[in-house]
């Protein structure tokens, strides 16, 4: 309109300069007609130059209005209004294809922002919804820890409505919030980095317990920094791991202590500590036969809420395996004074108490409210001082020895029927413990008087072997004493006759020193038995020792018309002691010699396999009977007229002392003894 307006004007004083113009000219021709043209020239001249002018003038008009709708749509562009009207544009003005071009585009920007505000209107409603469905507590905290947003499941679980955590701090909903998890929220607002805690122990002001993973996350929202805490409860998972592995560890050092005060003190341990039960306390009573009363035996427990908070702040995945260790140890220095009223504490069994009534019926009994529950007494009222505990007998092959008593007196937690099975199954252990460790006492005290008979036996058995050995001893010195005796006076009587008969004094001599070595002989095997010389072991070659043997009894063997055959084989060195093991052959060798009459054979054979040495000592005599082929190693046995019957008994000792082995068998001729040695 306004540009329609101003070509009316622009014409109409188009019009009126042609018309004075005219005028003028025509004027000035009846007056100077002379000049007419030259004025004529001027006049015109100038109406051009104001016309002009004028056009300048309404052109940059027009310009600057158009230069303001534009900067009116690029306002209204910023406002988020991209609605205009271009109907009244002419389509031959040069702005009408710029105008229309950004209309244009403003209706494509347009639509892309309604777009983009649908898809976040979209996936706000998305990340609302899965704030609110995920299987997860979810609570988002500003910069000074206050809460700003908890989903529904947050709140169902710790039982808190939305205006009770809306504006609070987070420590405000906790009775217990494990200090790792504010350590860690300070950590994320400096690093701006994700943690994530493993099983974070939360207690919240309405005693409800969570063992969670936590994945703190950082984030800007409108500008301000937040916190996202993301908590996945693993309490029962948790739990049901470690009670496996706690029932597992506790067995295991049940079995290899052997001290009672350990084992119950691990199992108490057990019960209150980590993440197993949630007992806060737990106390043992047991019977004591000979007064009849329920005594206090052991506690194991915090004292006062700082103390039990101290416990709760330590718990952690690695320290779990430390438990029962401290327990064994008895080092932890926590219940003190839970201990010394606990073992200072009686209950007589023939008063009808609670306790006394879960002892004699063997049954577990659960008090729910005992300042109200008739069968609890202002006695126990006063000493358990807690409103809810549970008293599980301690029942060991169906004979109930004791009780234990456990409680939450600090958490208030309510007990739940899974702690109290699971504090059935510690009391069963302990209760098997109990009766181990008692019959297992008594079984030492048994054992103390059997090993004191047993001496006295041994007493008795030396006190008689003496007597065989000296038994023995005067029958085989007897003759020889005698012997000795009668030469000797022989002697002297010759020596006082005139002359001397010197051949007879000669022969009486000589029978005296036979005798007299036959005398050191014996008293050498005795001497030998009882009091071995010392066992020095060296590699040696048995065949080597055989031919030295050997070697010493070949006139011997010779004088009795006896072969002496050898077939030693190429075989390992042994350790041996190679005099004792010459003592051994020298014996066998003794004995096959007079077991064997006059043209018989005496083998010894030699061979080896990978892990032993054999010896083969064969003769060809009459053998042995059967019914003293398993006595002959015993000392004193003999069947030579002579002889005290210890050379078979020193040959088994000596191998023995090898590590080795003789056996004796019978064959058609003659017996045979086999010696093992075992190689190094």
């Amino acid at each position: 309109m306004k540009d329609k307006l101003l070509q009316f004007f622009a014409i109409t004083l188009f019009i009126i300069v042609i018309a004075v113009t005219t005028s003028i000219t025509i004027s000035m021709y009846f007056i100077n007609a002379h000049s007419w043209v030259f004025y004529l020239s001027i006049v015109c001249t100038m109406l051009l130059i104001v016309l002009f002018v004028y056009i300048r003038i309404i052109h940059k008009i027009l310009f600057i209005d158009k230069i303001e709708k534009l900067h009116a749509i690029a306002e209204n562009f910023k406002k988020g209004e991209f609605h205009h009207n271009v109907s009244q544009i002419p389509g031959d003005d040069p702005f009408a294809k710029i105008y229309t071009e950004l209309l244009s585009a403003s209706r494509n920007l347009e639509n892309i922002i309604k777009s983009q505000k649908s898809e976040i209107e979209k996936l706000r409603e998305l990340y609302t919804n899965m704030m609110f469905s995920m299987n997860a507590y979810i609570v988002v905290l500003d910069i000074h820890n206050t809460i700003l947003f908890t989903n529904d499941l947050f709140l169902k679980k710790f039982q808190y409505t939305p205006q009770e955590v809306s504006g609070k701090n987070i420590t405000e909903l906790f009775y217990f919030l494990t200090g790792t998890v504010l350590q860690a929220i300070e950590e994320i607002k400096k690093t701006h980095e994700s943690i994530v805690l493993e099983k974070a122990h939360l207690i919240s002001n309405n005693r409800i317990t969570v063992i969670a993973d936590i994945k703190l996350s950082y984030m800007i929202s409108n500008n301000e920094p937040q916190i996202i805490m993301v908590m996945d409860d693993v309490t029962s998972k948790t739990k049901r791991d470690y009670q496996i592995s706690l029932i597992t560890r506790l067995s295991e050092k049940i079995q290899k202590d052997d001290v009672l005060d350990h084992v119950l003190r691990t199992i108490l341990t057990a019960v209150t500590s980590g993440t197993g039960l949630g007992f806060n306390r737990a106390m043992l009573f047991l019977k004591d036969e000979k007064n009849n009363v329920l005594y206090g035996r052991m506690a194991v427990g915090p004292d006062t809420l700082e103390e039990a908070f101290a416990i709760w702040s330590s718990l952690s995945p690695q320290k779990d395996k430390e438990i029962l260790s401290r327990g064994v140890n008895g080092d932890d220095a926590h219940g003190q004074l839970l201990k010394e009223k606990v073992t200072s504490t009686s209950f007589d069994l023939s008063e009808e108490t609670i306790f006394t009534e879960a002892f004699k019926t063997g049954e577990t009994i659960h008090v729910y409210d005992a300042y109200h529950d008739p069968r609890v007494n202002d006695e126990i009222r006063s000493f358990i001082d807690v409103n809810e505990f549970v008293i599980v007998p301690l029942i060991a092959l169906n004979k109930t020895i004791g009780i234990v008593i456990a409680d939450n007196k600090f958490n208030q937690m309510p007990i739940t029927q899974d702690s109290v099975d699971l504090l059935t199954v510690f009391a069963y252990q302990a209760a098997l413990s109990i009766e181990s460790y008692n019959s297992l006492d008594l079984l030492k005290k048994e054992m103390e008087k059997i090993k004191q008979r047993q001496e006295a036996i041994v007493e008795s058995e030396k006190l008689a072997a003496i007597g065989r050995i000296a038994s023995h001893i005067a029958h085989e010195i007897r003759n020889p004493l005698v012997t000795v005796g009668g030469y000797s006076r022989r002697i002297l009587q010759n020596i006082t006759q005139n002359p001397p008969d010197v051949q007879k004094i000669k022969k009486a001599a000589q029978i005296i020193m036979t005798e007299t070595e036959r005398l050191e002989k014996i008293l050498a095997n005795v001497m030998y038995f009882t009091r071995p010389s010392p066992f020095l072991l060296k590699f040696n070659n048995i065949n080597d020792i055989i031919r030295d043997t050997a070697s010493l009894l070949s006139n011997l063997f010779q004088e009795r018309r006896v072969e002496l055959s050898l077939q030693l084989y190429e075989v390992p060195l042994i350790k041996s002691d190679f005099n004792q093991m010459k003592q051994v052959m020298l014996n066998l060798l003794q004995n096959a010699l007079d077991a064997t009459p006059p043209y018989g054979v005496v083998e010894v054979k030699t061979y080896a396999d990978d892990r032993y040495v054999y010896i083969d000592v064969s003769d060809t005599g009459t053998g042995i009977d059967e019914e003293n082929i398993n006595i002959i190693f015993e000392p004193f046995y003999t069947t030579k007229t002579t002889g005290v019957g210890l050379g078979l008994a020193i040959v088994k000792k000596i191998v023995a002392d090898h590590n080795g082995e003789i056996k004796v068998t019978n064959r058609e001729r003659g017996a045979v003894f086999t010696i093992s040695i075992p190689l190094p």
